[in-house]
């Protein structure tokens, strides 16, 4: 069974590499030429920054921000102009880039430049060229002159103007070029002040359409606040719930007065009883001079000033008279009438006292009974109080939106007649007239040029040298002849391969097929491995010798010139490949894993580290099934132009007289040149059914990628 092998492995398409000294050989040829065209772009880009008329490109900048402050904007809080400025940071620049390109400011700009008729700026002011007449004549292009001269000139204004601004900047950039430096400044600080105008504008007639719109409003909120007030007082007089004092009602404030009018009964009424109870106290303590109210009545200072004159009289007399003399119980007498007039006097006071709190206590009841009938008015009132409050509430609501809306219009009027009023926005950098033209750079546009033109040559060079073939890797002439022609031998076979079989490959195959009838599995596996389209090739040398190895290898390596060639290591005992591995020394899986099914072509398909050159190691096992083997070899023949099986030599193995009938070519590697042994090698070879013997010989053990070959017919 066979079957398509396609590996992951990248190929050249051209079997030839650069010779980077045969091309440099060939730059150096055509070294005038590449000069000559050099000097002629030196040349042409010289002429065209004379020619072309020089463009001056003028700046000018303006930086986005709000412009409102306490002046301008009385009205403003300064965290409201903060918020306006924030706003603007957050804004879309943008919007203010296409409102400076859009075509209104352009059309007041071209007005204002004057720019209607100027033949820089409109090509057909003066009318059109006879070329120009005969395309609109046979309707080979649009008649320009139908088209309105302001439309002509900006088309042109937009492709000069170029407006930007810098990444997380509120910094707009606007360019203008013009042949004439002084309008290109010109209009580039006008389209700048033509932008601040227009905003300007823009507010004044947003102010107006406000101050419109809020006119009408506050003549309907007028109506209605007016309306809202007659209902308050209709509801209020209806109702009875007019206002007194702090906005009371009358009910309320009356409840008030009874309430102040009740404690001071109270107050009275405790301090009555109170100082009754202190006069009777000090009666019956005897005391009665103590008491302030006794004190201060004339009626009893007087009884007591008698009561003293008498006391001090009886005193007087004492010293002269007996107790029983009448003087002195005179004296007793009108003392004891005093003492019972002043605690009678005393006595007459607290019952004043006690019948003034009986009056205070009878108001504080006439009061009580007041405020509780008081108090039911109340109650009744204020249903209605809570539905005037609300329509309180409501009045109140709409004066205040009045208040604002007056407010506002009268803001709106003073920024819709104000003739300052400041746009969001302000130049930072005004445009000056250009020293230097900004196109054409003259000594950048020389470089540039000149640079071209040597590149271009050179390529032009490179790429002719490289069509006609010259260029390429050849089999080195100094070599052995030998080599070269087993090298040419070979190619020669594959393409008659590709034409058809020749009458010697005719033979070959027919005693292939009949030296295969008579062997083991083995051989006729190898023999149909053979069908294919590649070349097969056996590769063996008479004895184990390093020098038969490096020879096998350089004529693998030499094979990478010409086509698609891969190595397979047939031989357990010594490592054929081990030159051909990036790191000689360790075991690689190969052959044997690939015929076990533990690794993939992928994976057992490996690159020589100094030639285009694929190879496959033996494995790690000892023997393999070679049942199994067409399989591979079928697959490695329809990608690879080229398998080389690297046999064990002639001494150690049988294994190339075995497979020497079923190749194409079998190469015998013997580089110390002795025929005896040379002949007897060949001899067994073609005993053994091998169609062609290939001698390679004279290998140089410094480079193994060269390798000198003689071929004995």
């Amino acid at each position: 069974m066979t079957q398509v092998f396609e590996p992951d492995i990248e190929f050249e398409e051209r079997s030839n590499d650069l010779d980077l000294g045969a091309l440099g050989s060939a730059i150096y040829r055509k070294r005038y030429w590449i000069l000559i065209s050099t000097a002629l772009g030196f040349l042409a880009a010289s002429l065209f920054v004379t020619m072309v008329k020089p463009r001056y490109t003028a700046q000018a900048q303006v930086l986005l921000e709000n412009q409102e402050n306490f002046l301008t904007g009385p009205q403003l809080t300064e965290q409201q102009i903060q918020q306006n400025t924030e706003a603007t940071d957050e804004a879309l620049v943008g919007s203010q880039v296409q409102l400076i390109t859009s075509p209104d400011l352009g059309r007041k700009a071209i007005d204002d430049l004057g720019l209607v008729g100027n033949p820089e700026f409109d090509p057909y002011a003066h009318g059109l060229s006879v070329v120009s007449r005969l395309f609109v004549m046979f309707g080979l292009m649009r008649d320009p002159m139908r088209v309105p001269a302001e439309d002509r000139v900006l088309n042109t204004f937009e492709q000069r103007l170029t407006v930007f601004s810098p990444t997380k900047t509120r910094v707009i950039t606007i360019q203008f070029w013009s042949k004439d430096p002084q309008l290109a400044a010109h209009a580039a600080n006008e389209i700048a002040s033509l932008y601040l105008q227009m905003q300007s504008n823009a507010k004044r007639e947003l102010a107006k359409k406000a101050a419109t719109s809020l006119s009408a409003q506050i003549d309907e909120l007028k109506d209605k606040a007016v309306r809202a007030a007659d209902e308050v007082e209709r509801y209020r007089a209806s109702t009875g719930l007019l206002a007194g004092n702090n906005n009371m009602t009358i009910t309320s404030q009356q409840l008030a007065e009874l309430n102040s009018e009740l404690s001071r009964a109270r107050t009275q009424q405790a301090d009555s009883q109170a100082r009754a109870s202190l006069i009777r106290d000090m009666l019956r303590q005897g005391r009665i001079s103590e008491v302030p109210d006794v004190a201060n009545n004339d009626l009893i200072r007087r009884i007591a000033e008698q009561l003293v004159t008498a006391r001090a009289q009886l005193a007087l007399e004492s010293g002269a008279l007996l107790p029983g003399h009448p003087r002195i119980k005179e004296l007793h007498a009108e003392i004891t009438n005093l003492e019972t007039q002043l605690r009678a006097a005393a006595e007459t006071i607290a019952r004043a006292l006690e019948n003034d709190s009986k009056i205070a206590a009878s108001r504080v009841a006439n009061i009580e009974g007041t405020i509780e009938q008081q108090k039911t008015q109340v109650v009744a009132s204020n249903t209605d109080a809570v539905h005037l409050r609300d329509l309180e509430r409501a009045a109140q609501a709409l004066r205040t939106e009045l208040d604002a809306s007056m407010t506002k219009y009268q803001e709106a009027l003073a920024v819709e007649y104000s003739t300052s009023t400041p746009a969001d926005a302000r130049i930072i950098s005004r445009a000056t007239p250009p020293d230097e033209p900004s196109f054409p750079k003259k000594i950048p546009t020389l470089a540039f040029g000149t640079i071209a033109a040597f590149v271009l040559s050179l390529g032009a060079a490179v790429g002719s040298e490289l069509l006609s073939g010259g260029p390429r890797d050849a089999v080195d002439e100094s070599r052995p002849s030998g080599f070269a022609e087993t090298i040419e031998r070979v190619k020669q076979f594959g393409r008659s391969r590709e034409g058809g079989a020749t009458a010697e490959a005719g033979v070959a195959e027919a005693l292939r097929e009949e030296i295969a009838a008579e062997r083991d599995p083995k051989e006729k596996i190898a023999a149909r491995a053979t069908t294919d389209q590649g070349v097969y090739v056996l590769a063996t040398r008479a004895s184990e010798s390093e020098a038969a190895t490096a020879a096998l290898i350089g004529f693998a390596r030499s094979l990478a010139r010409e086509g698609r060639p891969i190595m397979i290591d047939l031989d357990r005992k010594a490592a054929q490949v081990a030159a051909l591995m990036p790191n000689a020394g360790k075991k690689m899986i190969g052959l044997t894993d690939l015929l076990d099914g533990t690794a993939s072509f992928a994976d057992v398909i490996h690159r020589d580290q100094d030639s285009r050159l694929h190879f496959v190691a033996f494995g790690s096992a000892d023997d393999f099934d070679p049942d199994e083997l067409d399989v591979i070899l079928h697959a490695l023949t329809q990608t690879y132009d080229f398998v080389v099986l690297a046999a064990p030599p002639l001494t150690a193995s049988d294994t190339p007289k075995v497979l020497a009938p079923f190749a194409d070519f079998v190469v015998l590697a013997m580089p110390d040149k002795n025929d005896t042994e040379t002949e007897a090698a060949r001899a067994t070879l073609k005993a053994a059914g091998a169609p062609e013997v290939l001698v390679i010989d004279n290998v140089d053990s410094g480079e193994s990628s060269e390798t000198g070959a003689a071929l004995n017919a």
